[in-house]
């Protein structure tokens, strides 16, 4: 069976103090396409006709197109970066991935996770037909860490284990 989009959520953080106040990406969400960008480096050995392909890195990011529903703490957060047009750690937050299909057996509202440092892009604020959205990316910044996220309390744990 193919995964469907609405076993996954996604939270944003739209506070700018010590403690994260997640806030859901759902209504007023249109798409929200992860793109991990798989950066690769290729070396040709003498022994070889052809080249081979390693792996390096990720270039990650995240699209987005939006309504623009203010009442909706995420949409705001990510609105008022682009009207304000902030820059460096004022347009920074985390984000985190919740696979509410992959439960956690610690607790009954605690499921894997993915927990980003993102840099919010907002590219343009659009009009269909008189009703406002917004587009844009957010940008990794550094690897993720992997977690459980209680949907919840709305916290975020990273895994302990060594990688």
């Amino acid at each position: 069976m193919i995964r469907q989009r609405r076993n996954q959520a996604n939270y944003l953080n739209t506070s700018k103090g010590e403690s994260a106040a997640y806030a859901l990406m759902g209504v007023g969400t249109k798409t929200l396409d992860e793109n991990p960008s798989a950066q690769t480096k290729s070396r040709k050995y003498v022994c070889d006709k052809s080249a081979s392909k390693s792996i390096s890195g990720y270039d990650w990011s995240s699209a987005f197109d939006i309504d623009q529903i203010r009442e909706q703490e995420a949409i705001n957060f990510i609105v008022n970066i682009g009207e304000k047009q902030l820059v460096g750690e004022d347009a920074e937050t985390d984000y985190v991935i919740v696979d509410l299909d992959q439960k956690e057996e610690s607790g009954a509202t605690s499921y894997h996770a993915r927990k980003f440092k993102v840099a919010v892009e907002v590219a343009s604020f659009t009009n269909d037909d008189g009703e406002m959205g917004c587009t844009g990316n957010l940008h990794a910044k550094g690897d993720p860490v992997e977690g459980t996220f209680d949907t919840k309390t709305k916290t975020f744990t990273a895994n302990t284990e060594a990688a």
